[in-house]
């Protein structure tokens, strides 16, 4: 997995090199050294570099950088809407060398023709909005249509939680130094960045994180999800059970159940109410339990309770609807089972309170934005304000769905970036329900049921869009990847 640090835990590491005896001057003539060498592949020849420099380390960046391109004799110009006093010592150092060298400098950008242009206003450190004179000039830099290298972070991206602080540069590439920033994957960071390279600025010796984040790689899922044995057989892959379906939402109870066959549980169990069973003779490897009810009441849930026996997993809340399920809840959760609670089961969850008191590390929640919000008891907004700190409220695997998807446990969160904008259709959470289900049956950690389940899901889907198209995809249609590609190797 690839590390990412916040700005906090950013800042405790530059100052532990600094400690260990790096000088800060150094560590900026590093970074300067890592923009020039994207300067060096983005440049087309003759065109001159507008280096734009803000107030702190990362306008220190941008000063040493310059002072690099004018020693290679490559044409440079400063843009400093800083004032002097307003540098950090670093920051002057090189703002006084590049005066030295006879580096024009200007306070107001007249673009040119030929020209590329180096954001190093504003770092991770930037917590308010920017507004008058680096507003007006980052508008002018986005509207020029001119190719933008960003240090660090695009200015005005919040480094934490990718929010736009009033506006942010559109960057072609970024070059981020040592680690990934939060903000480059979250929220709005992704629109922003462009390519993103990492620079290194020193040994990566570790600081004393309490709660590490990072970002998710295909080598890191492949390992969870090895090629079976040749003498597997159902047993030895888990029973799992989902209660799903109503008569409004028979598609969810499919969708979930397909997804969590093809996702290579041994056997699967379905409890569903009666008008739902009939159309299970399209799935007939799923075993259907009857409730004898035509809704989620009490007399369903008992029915629902008794099929815990002996199960591997259970997913609770696909296509339930308005009924009430919390009896079936409170008993699925004490029963110690590997649990994914989904949409109804959500709802059903923040309806009925005193059930947070039985959630344990066995629970995975998927909640999207507003399902969180309903949970946290907050708006949409604060949840994605900083979407990691909202799923880092419970005491076991949050799945918070989103562009990029944060699955956090207790102890550590990931970051998953594989979906698709074609995902944003109804049916794309119960098929994730089925395949993280499946997944638990299967023995994998609720932490790594849940990310694999958001690998998968997303990678699928993204071979299924480049057939279809985002606007053509349905939730269905991945099933049918998902069987194609895990089929494969299982």
């Amino acid at each position: 997995m690839i590390r990412v640090l916040s700005q906090e835990d950013m800042q405790r590491w530059d100052a532990s090199r600094i400690a260990a005896g790096i000088p800060a001057e150094e560590l900026m003539l590093r970074a300067a050294k890592g923009l020039f060498s994207a300067v060096e592949e983005l440049r087309c020849d003759s065109e001159l570099v507008t280096v734009f420099c803000g107030p702190g380390n990362n306008g220190g960046d941008g000063y040493a950088l310059a002072c690099l391109l004018a020693e290679a004799q490559i044409p440079v110009q400063i843009i400093s809407l800083a004032k002097p006093e307003q540098l950090t010592d670093a920051a002057s150092f090189y703002c006084k060398r590049a005066a030295l060298q006879g580096i024009r400098t200007e306070t107001e950008w007249v673009p040119v023709a030929a020209e590329l242009l180096v954001d190093a206003f504003f770092g991770i450190g930037l917590s308010r909005p920017i507004t008058e004179q680096y507003a007006d000039t980052i508008a002018r830099m986005n509207a020029s249509g001119k190719r933008i290298l960003s240090a660090d972070i695009p200015s005005g991206l919040a480094a934490d939680t990718g929010a736009v602080l009033g506006i942010a540069v559109r960057a072609t590439v970024t070059v981020t130094m040592q680690f990934y920033k939060p903000g480059l994957l979250l929220g709005q960071g992704r629109a922003y960045t462009g390519a993103v390279r990492v620079c290194s600025l020193a040994e990566a010796e570790p600081v004393d994180i309490a709660y590490p984040i990072y970002w998710q790689e295909e080598s890191d899922v492949a390992a969870l999800l090895p090629p079976r044995p040749f003498d597997s057989h159902k047993g030895r892959n888990g029973h799992a059970l989902l209660c799903v379906g109503s008569k409004q939402y028979v598609g969810a109870a499919l969708l979930s159940a397909g997804a969590c066959l093809r996702s290579g549980c041994g056997i699967l169990s379905v409890v569903t109410t009666d008008p739902v069973r009939p159309s299970f003779a399209a799935l007939p490897e799923a075993i259907t339990v009857p409730t004898g009810t035509t809704e989620w009441n009490a007399e369903a849930c008992a029915f629902a309770v008794n099929a815990l026996t002996s199960k591997s997993s259970v997913g609770v809340g696909c296509g339930i609807g308005s009924g009430d399920i919390a009896p079936l809840l409170e008993a699925a959760l004490r029963s110690g089972l590997p649990l994914v609670l989904d949409a109804d089961g959500l709802n059903c969850l923040s309806r009925n309170r005193d059930l947070f008191k039985l959630l344990h590390p066995n629970v995975v929640l998927t909640p999207h934005p507003g399902e969180m919000a309903r949970l946290l008891d907050c708006s949409v907004a604060e949840v994605l304000a900083d979407p990691i700190r909202a799923a880092r409220a419970f005491p076991c695997t949050v799945l918070l769905k989103g562009p990029t998807t944060v699955v956090s446990c207790c102890e550590r969160a990931v970051l998953c970036t594989e979906g698709t904008p074609g995902l944003a259709k109804g049916g794309s959470g119960d098929v994730l329900c089925g395949i993280i289900t499946a997944l638990l049956a299967q023995g994998l950690s609720p932490f790594d049921a849940a990310r694999a389940g958001t690998y998968l899901l997303g990678t699928n889907a993204r071979k299924a869009y480049e057939r279809l198209g985002e606007r053509m995809l349905l939730a269905s249609d991945v099933i049918a990847v998902l069987q194609e590609q895990y089929g494969k190797d299982h």
